[in-house]
């Protein structure tokens, strides 16, 4: 039996990242996946903030046969870790840092001749072999080569190239969280065409992968030889996605809690917080909360967004400070003292309430949560 959060557990606020959660959510994955295509778990931006090393350790463990970051410096930390499972590089890494990419054994996205040329050189100079995946832009608009004919050439030469391994090709969904289904189709034939005159040329890849988490759940057709799984992993669904092909089950993996630090009743005409943008109308309970928006609450949320305590809300009230807020419990009847825990959002409250009062998406709330709040791991 996995113990719950107390107050003594943590000083001022911590996230409690549920592994078991994780587990059961890359389960789910690996069930609506197609059995021919690997998965590749999505660790990047410190596992969308829920603890890198940690997660892919347990992501690995459960079965994913591919990790990937977004930078080098990432990449590093899990090797350093003692990770040994195949890594990739989702995009952008300066030249400067090849020298790694090859030391460290990480697999590279390339989408141009003259930064493949670079690793193909450090490659030799160190007398080993790097997996690179090919990008393709077939609508994103971001990076790689536009997925039209044009860049053949170009790729047939970079896969030619002393000391790299053309291992991979993939691309990225726009829109296949949204009802747009006739744009995904179109990338994907885009994709698909591409990967044709490749083949044509004799230039084939172990690996193709396209879909993202919507593109898992929405188009099991295009599963192909590997998936990558990012925020589904985590147990939230992308913001407005369609229904899934068949019925998915993910579980919220991490909680964010902080705890009552001080209490008082301020009288009629007391001003709260900077600014003096709360002035009390009727004697109030105050409760200040030991978390602000240097650890990620934003100060958006000030004067109205709702906290949890004692299984009630209670709103902020006055400007968020950088370490502390404060929230009027005048309403809550159930026993709340010093220490009593605050619960930001968690399996009972889901994120999603905080991304669309700022008008963002689940994914951001997530990342954006300070390095100076503590992530508690349990599991059973």
């Amino acid at each position: 039996m996995r113990e719950e959060i107390t107050a003594d557990k943590f000083d001022r606020s911590c996230v409690e990242i549920d592994l078991d959660a994780l587990r059961h959510n890359y389960d789910e994955i690996r069930r609506i996946t197609s059995p021919d295509a690997d998965v590749m778990a999505v660790v990047k931006a410190d596992a969308y903030g829920h603890g890198a090393v940690r997660c892919a350790r347990v992501l690995v463990e459960a079965g994913a046969s591919y990790l990937c970051v977004a930078t080098i410096g990432e990449a590093i930390q899990l090797r350093e870790a003692g990770i040994t499972a195949r890594i990739l590089i989702l995009g952008y890494t300066d030249p400067l840092s090849f020298a790694d990419v090859v030391k460290y054994d990480i697999d590279q996205a390339v989408y141009d001749y003259e930064a493949a040329k670079d690793l193909s050189d450090e490659a030799v100079k160190q007398g080993k072999d790097v997996r690179i995946h090919i990008k393709l832009d077939t609508g994103m608009g971001r990076l790689g080569f536009i997925a039209d004919g044009s860049s053949t050439d170009e790729i047939i030469r970079i896969c030619g190239l002393p000391g790299l391994i053309h291992y991979g090709v993939f691309s990225h969904f726009a829109v296949a969280d949204t009802a747009d289904d006739e744009y995904t189709y179109a990338q994907f034939d885009r994709f698909m065409s591409q990967l044709g005159d490749l083949e044509a040329k004799g230039i084939t890849f172990e690996k193709r992968h396209i879909c993202n988490s919507a593109g898992i759940m929405r188009f099991p057709e295009m599963h192909l030889d590997m998936v990558r799984a990012g925020i589904i992993l985590y147990g939230l669904i992308p913001p407005g996605c369609p229904a899934a092909k068949e019925p998915v089950s993910f579980i919220p993996v991490m909680s964010w809690f902080a705890k009552v630090i001080h209490m008082k009743t301020v009288p009629v005409g007391t001003s709260v917080s900077y600014g003096r943008h709360f002035v009390a109308s009727r004697p109030t309970k105050v409760l200040t909360v030991s978390i602000g928006y240097a650890d990620g609450l934003s100060r958006r949320y000030s004067n109205g967004f709702e906290l949890m305590v004692a299984g009630k809300r209670a709103p902020i009230i006055g400007n968020v400070c950088m370490d502390m807020c404060m929230l009027d419990a005048t309403d809550v009847n159930e026993y709340v003292g010093v220490r009593s825990i605050v619960t930001v959002f968690g399996k009972h409250r889901s994120v999603d309430e905080l991304a669309d009062y700022l008008g963002t998406i689940n994914y951001e709330i997530t990342c954006i949560i300070g390095k100076r709040v503590p992530r508690i791991f349990v599991e059973s």
